[in-house]
């Protein structure tokens, strides 16, 4: 490989996490939320993934892990968890635990070969404030 297509390795440092907790969001249940004001097109967080291969997704997609996954496939959108086929991952940060919303502040990025995912705000964010990310796929539950 040539080192003009040769690709920097995606870091992944413990101080790429911006502070944030999680908190219990009413009946939402448990949430992230933001602990120190966060500007649009900020990295919140970058996580490496656990990837589930397609050969145990029988085994984890009929449990609650579900509800906490990524689709993990290049040129696939998370709609493509319900076909039940390809690799899937969970964040292994906070990502993984943010509700959804039609209108999110941040936005999840996934690095499928780097085997990372990041979590930028979309717009600037308040101390206190949740979290929240558009799941992009049909929900299995009525949201607020």
């Amino acid at each position: 490989m040539s080192d003009e297509n040769r690709r920097e390795p995606l870091l992944i440092h413990g101080s790429q996490r911006m502070p944030m907790r999680v908190a219990a969001i009413g009946k939402r249940g448990r949430g992230v939320v933001a602990d120190a004001c966060l500007k649009q097109g900020q990295l919140v967080e970058r996580s490496p993934v656990l990837v589930i291969p397609h050969v145990d997704r029988a085994a984890t997609d009929d449990t609650i892990v579900f509800t906490y996954v990524f689709m993990w496939e290049h040129d696939t959108v998370e709609e493509d968890l319900y076909r039940h086929k390809g690799r899937a991952a969970i964040a292994l940060g906070f990502t993984s635990l943010l509700n959804h919303a039609y209108s999110p502040n941040c936005a999840f990025v996934r690095h499928i070969d780097e085997l990372a995912m990041d979590l930028v705000a979309l717009r600037d964010i308040e101390p206190g404030e949740e979290l929240t990310i558009d799941y992009q796929m049909t929900l299995w539950f009525t949201p607020e």
